[in-house]
């Protein structure tokens, strides 16, 4: 994954002016004594100006969009920087949510997929299991959810370098108590592996096999045009998603 391209112009302005609001802060704090008439934007001048977010049109569109993200991230050069995105737009999380996609990733604390694809709060649904497995009921229904009602347009289900609970399942590990749930879950889509990183590709494919045979409802929304699932596993050492 080699495009660096930034998505659309009016979206990276809102990312662009969201970031920088902490600088614009300080220098009109650090001038106010010389010119007390100047002051920082306000957070309507902001939304103002600021472009919409993402709204993808298409499953295909949508990946698009989280991908150049990724590249963005990867390149140590993400439009989000900090919490005042949050703080400016607050007004507009808060009157509802409409995520562009979902993400069905692994528990592990530095898997964080709004850093990884470089988007703001409520552009993504996120439902994340140790293994990036979704073997419950309520695990399907949380991503039935995002699909069926918040119209999320595509599903990556995001493995990752190095993942502890494929590695456990690979070398037949017994952790015991709820643990070993995991492990379980996992050993059947991995068999025939020949090393862990094997182990880790074949796991997302099954993972996603398993998301289309168990989900009716996404599989329907799938097979309409109207949504797609593909996997994809996040290498931790580079910050780059391959899709598999």
């Amino acid at each position: 994954m080699n495009d660096h391209e930034p998505r659309n112009s009016a979206h990276r302005s809102r990312r662009f002016i969201l970031g920088a609001l902490p600088a614009v802060a300080l220098a009109a704090a650090a001038c106010s004594s010389m010119d007390s008439k100047e002051s920082p934007p306000s957070a309507e001048e902001v939304r103002q100006e600021a472009g919409p977010p993402p709204r993808p049109a298409t499953p295909d569109e949508a990946i698009d969009v989280l991908m150049k993200g990724n590249a963005r991230f990867a390149s140590g050069k993400p439009e989000i920087r900090d919490t005042a995105d949050i703080e400016v737009l607050w007004t507009e999380i808060s009157n509802g949510q409409q995520p562009f996609a979902m993400v069905l990733g692994c528990a592990d604390s530095r898997l964080a997929p709004e850093l990884i694809f470089d988007q703001f709060v409520g552009d993504v649904f996120v439902v994340r299991e140790a293994g990036n497995i979704a073997e419950s009921p309520t695990n399907l229904g949380s991503l039935e959810f995002g699909q069926a009602v918040l119209k999320a347009k595509a599903l990556v289900v995001l493995g990752h370098s190095g993942c502890g609970a494929v590695k456990a399942a690979f070398e037949k590990a017994t952790p015991g108590g709820n643990i070993q749930a995991v492990v379980d879950a996992i050993k059947p889509g991995i068999a025939g592996a020949t090393d862990v990183d094997d182990a880790i590709v074949r796991n997302v494919k099954a993972v996603v096999d398993h998301v289309r045979k168990a989900s009716t409802l996404l599989a329907g929304a799938e097979e309409a045009g109207d949504f797609k699932i593909v996997g994809a596993v996040y290498d931790i050492p580079t910050a780059e998603v391959r899709m598999i």
